[in-house]
């Protein structure tokens, strides 16, 4: 239909016959993928904030929880043998690492002893026996030095075990809590009250993360979106005054406020230009080229969700002409 005038003593009010009611619609899709089992809700249903509308198959994910679980259990068994070993490991170290000082200063005294026989047996003041025992010596203090350093750094091994034991701890109890999250995803809840609508599905459907079931109404807001002529909508500003009402229910008039005015339509002959969601609003109508139109969204204060259904023709008329855009 054509937007037209209507006047009366004192103002004129911009009105369209050329406007339908409208909510937001959600797309109910769950977060973890499985075999419907359980559908709680029909097409058209009533629901309510928190009501369960679908449940998924929980089964396979509560055997990831028990499986995370047992892994925390493991690990916190492994961290108390290390822990219990705890006190033992640091003497060892402690024990070790004398160890190692005891060795080196055994090293030290066979090298020096070595190098003072040397040069006194060319001169015949040392024997080759007692070089050959002092050679013998050395080598096997730094034989002794070596096992100590390895006992040590093996004992060091060990008690680092606790650290790197108690450090993954954090990311088994992290998995527990993840698959416990996606275990209470497998029941999908409203997140809003609302009705559902598109419902064409039973229990025992498969259902894809991310992909919606079905979608939900939100009933909480109503707002007409109203196509009203360019020359018009200059007269229009957010938080401008409306009277709507359906064509369904012509006696009941509905206050409204403009929550905003478009901006953007696809130009004439162009549909397919530019993506992204612009709206297009035909020009002609009834043979008759008229004036472009740009959508008003008028949000609906008092509506009476007995009546409201998506995109239920309706009348808008502005009450006064607001600020100038």
């Amino acid at each position: 239909m054509l937007a037209f005038w209507v006047w009366n003593i004192t103002e004129r009010h911009p009105r369209t016959d050329d406007a339908t009611a409208r909510a937001n619609v959600v797309g109910i899709a769950p977060r973890v993928r499985g075999q419907i089992s359980k559908l709680n809700v029909q097409d058209n249903e009533a629901v309510a904030a928190g009501d369960v509308l679908f449940e998924i198959d929980p089964a396979d994910y509560q055997i990831s929880v028990e499986k995370a679980k047992a892994a925390v259990a493991t690990l916190d068994q492994q961290i108390e043998v290390a822990r219990s070993q705890d006190s033992q490991l640091k003497f060892q170290i402690k024990a070790a690492k004398a160890g190692v000082e005891r060795a080196r200063a055994e090293l030290k005294q066979a090298g020096d002893t070595l190098q003072r026989l040397e040069p006194l047996l060319t001169n015949g003041f040392a024997k080759a026996d007692d070089v050959d025992r002092a050679a013998t010596a050395k080598q096997v203090a730094a034989a002794a030095l070596a096992a100590e350093e390895e006992r040590l750094n093996q004992a060091q091994i060990a008690l680092s075990a606790l650290a790197t034991l108690t450090a993954q701890r954090p990311g088994a109890v992290a998995a527990v809590d993840l698959a416990e999250l996606e275990l209470s995803y497998c029941k999908v809840v409203a997140p809003f009250p609302g009705r559902v609508i598109s419902l064409n599905i039973s229990a025992g459907a498969y259902a894809n993360a991310g992909i919606p079931v079905f979608s939900l109404l939100d009933t909480r807001k109503w707002y007409v979106m109203a196509n009203f002529r360019e020359a018009e909508i200059r007269h229009m500003a957010p938080g401008s005054e409306a009277i709507v009402y359906l064509s369904s229910a012509s006696n009941r008039r509905f206050r409204g406020k403009v929550q905003g005015i478009g901006w953007a339509v696809v130009p004439e002959g162009e549909i397919d230009f530019p993506p992204g969601g612009v709206p297009y609003v035909k020009r002609e109508l009834n043979w008759v080229r008229v004036a472009q139109r740009f959508p008003v969204r008028i949000e609906v204060e008092n509506p009476d969700l007995d009546l409201f259904h998506m995109g239920a023709s309706a009348v808008a008329i502005m009450k006064g002409q607001g600020n100038s855009r």
